[in-house]
C-alpha cells in the first residue's frame, strides 16, 4: 500500500476509503459514538483494502501474494508494530475492543477462496464461503459495537449468511460476466438452468424460479437471525440491525423489480438507508 502525504493521519486514510466506497456501512457507521466509529472505520478499511488488493491484481499469483502481504500486515498490527495506516488503526482498535484476529484472518481466507474457487457444488460449500466473507464480518462488528457479547454470536453468523446471500442474488449478472457463479450447482440442476444461461445473461422462466428460490433462502436466514437475537439485548444491536434491515430492503427491491440482476445492479436510495439507521438509533436511545 502506498501511503500519501495528503492524509494527515491513519484515521483520515481509513475515512477516505470509507467515503469513497459509498457502502451501506458508511451510513450506519456515521451514527456510532466516536470511539466505535473510529474502530469500525478501520475495520471497513481493512475489508475494503483486502478485497481491492485481489480485484486489482493482474494475475491469480499476484492476488495470492497480495493476500500474503495482508496476512503479514495483520500479524504486525496484532504485535503492535503496524506497517501501514490501516494496521495502525487496527492496532488501536484492538486495545479498546475484543476484536479476534482469527475473524480478520477468515476474511482474508474468504478472499483467497474467490481466487481459488469460482463454482460451488452445494449450498453447504457456499455456506462455508459466506461464513468467511460475511459472518466473520458480523462477529467483528459485535466485538466493536457490543464488546463481543457471546449471546450475539449466532445472530451475527446468521445475519452474515443472509446478507451475503442477498449480495449473491444482486450480483448474479456482474459475477457471471467475470466468470464466477456463486449459486450452488445443485440448485442450477434442480431448476433446469444452464451455466451458459448465466454467463450469457439469458433470462428465462427457469431462471426466475431459481432466483426466487435463492431469495426465499436468504429470507429464511434473516428470520433465523431474528429468532436467534436474545430479547434482553435486542435494543443494543442498533448497528447490526441497521445492516440487516438495509439488506432486507435491498432484497425487497430485488423482488419488487422481479430480479433484473442479469442486466443491471439494483440498489436502494441513500435516503432509505439513512431512515433505517435513524430508526434503529432512536429505538436504542429510548429503549
Amino acid at each position: 500500500m502506498n501511503t500519501s502525504a495528503s492524509f494527515s493521519s491513519s484515521y483520515d486514510y481509513c475515512r477516505k476509503l470509507l467515503a469513497d466506497s459509498q457502502s451501506s456501512f458508511s451510513t450506519a457507521i456515521a451514527f456510532l459514538p466516536t470511539e466505535k466509529r473510529r474502530a469500525m472505520t478501520a475495520f471497513y478499511a481493512f475489508c475494503r483494502a483486502v478485497d481491492d488488493a485481489v480485484d486489482s491484481a493482474a494475475t491469480s499469483a499476484d492476488a495470492r501474494r497480495a493476500l500474503l502481504t495482508w496476512e503479514c500486515r495483520l500479524d504486525a498490527a496484532y504485535e503492535n508494530r503496524p506497517l501501514d495506516p490501516i494496521g495502525e488503526e487496527l492496532a488501536l482498535a484492538r486495545l479498546s475492543f475484543p476484536i479476534r484476529k482469527e475473524h480478520l484472518s477468515l476474511i482474508i481466507e474468504g478472499c483467497r477462496w474467490d481466487i481459488e474457487r469460482q463454482r460451488y457444488k452445494t449450498f453447504e460449500e457456499l455456506y462455508e464461503y459466506c461464513y468467511r466473507v460475511a459472518s466473520a464480518v458480523g462477529l467483528v462488528i459485535i466485538a466493536i459495537t457490543n464488546d463481543g457479547d457471546q449471546r450475539l454470536e449466532r445472530y451475527a453468523e446468521l445475519t452474515g449468511i443472509a446478507v451475503q446471500l442477498t449480495n449473491i442474488v444482486r450480483d448474479i449478472g456482474e459475477d457471471a460476466r467475470s466468470g464466477r457463479i456463486y449459486l450452488p450447482q445443485e440448485d442450477l440442476v434442480l431448476f433446469g438452468v444452464e451455466e451458459s444461461d448465466l454467463l450469457t445473461g439469458t433470462d428465462s422462466p427457469a431462471f426466475h424460479r431459481l432466483v426466487t428460490f435463492e431469495a426465499h433462502r436468504a429470507r429464511t436466514f434473516y428470520r433465523l437471525a431474528d429468532a436467534a437475537l436474545d430479547t434482553v439485548v435486542r435494543t443494543h444491536v442498533a448497528f447490526t440491525e441497521t445492516i440487516r434491515e438495509t439488506y432486507q430492503a435491498l432484497l425487497d427491491e430485488l423482488e419488487r423489480t422481479t430480479f433484473p440482476v442479469l442486466s443491471r445492479r439494483v440498489s436502494i436510495p441513500k435516503r432509505r438507508k439513512i431512515a433505517i439507521a435513524a430508526k434503529h438509533l432512536l429505538l436504542a436511545t429510548f429503549a
